[in-house]
């Protein structure tokens, strides 16, 4: 897989790639339920850490901003709805026509000031996101599936359910849940394909280029979904046969 996409992995040989990768899987939750539970200072001193372990790793600053530019995005859409609200909030009350233009900068500053809860919101989404993306940066797709389904068997062995079907590991749940994992980079992967083949006939980004591409992007995804189901399908099904 191409590491010019969000989430892709990156090959190396540091003790983050060398970690099995059930082990990651376990830590990540861990981690998110401790983000959101603990004070604000432990989220930061985390994103301080995960920074300088990447940037040990070689892990380069346009390749975690890639990663992290989604939060951007939701910061954005979140003050887009506060915005709105207040206006709306505003209008009801009959207090926008005292609004003045030149008070503009300090409503906004106030504004900003005001939203600490949201800010808090987004810090710990920031640090959430930086974490998935050291354990998708440092695990194959490979090492995905196997490390669900070594977690899986282990349940299953725990409660007395069947491990192996023919010899053959027996574990729907991972296989479902690492496809659906792993399809994650290639979405990235095809929209950044077809924003190049855009601009490469002359295209400029606009809302022109979401309207002509988003049905590409999502028929070419559906189909890549269906391939990669079919493929599963036809594995499972042959030892059946044997």
């Amino acid at each position: 897989m191409t590491q010019n996409t969000a989430f892709s992995y990156k090959q190396g040989s540091s003790f983050l790639h060398r970690c099995p990768a059930w082990v990651k899987i376990l830590i990540l939750p861990l981690i998110s339920l401790s983000i959101f539970y603990l004070s604000p200072y432990f989220a930061l001193v985390l994103i301080a850490l995960q920074t300088l372990v990447s940037f040990l790793l070689h892990f380069t600053v346009r390749e975690q901003a890639r990663d992290l530019k989604a939060v951007f995005y939701y910061a954005v859409f979140l003050i887009f709805v506060k915005i709105i609200g207040n206006l709306a909030a505003a209008i009801s009350d009959g207090t926008l026509s005292a609004f003045e233009l030149a008070s503009f900068p300090q409503t906004v500053l106030a504004f900003l000031i005001s939203e600490k809860e949201t800010w808090l919101l987004l810090l710990k989404l920031f640090c959430v996101i930086q974490t998935a993306s050291l354990i998708f940066k440092t695990s194959t797709s490979l090492q995905i599936r196997e490390g669900l389904e070594v977690m899986e068997l282990a349940v299953r062995r725990t409660l007395h359910l069947k491990p192996l079907v023919d010899g053959r590991p027996n574990a729907p749940v991972a296989q479902a849940v690492s496809l659906f994992i792993c399809f994650i980079p290639q979405v990235s992967k095809n929209w950044q394909q077809a924003e190049r083949a855009w601009k490469a006939r002359g295209g400029r980004k606009s809302l022109r280029m979401f309207i002509v591409l988003l049905p590409v992007f999502f028929s070419v995804g559906m189909k890549q979904a269906y391939n990669s189901a079919r493929a599963i399908s036809v594995r499972t099904i042959i030892p059946e046969h044997n």
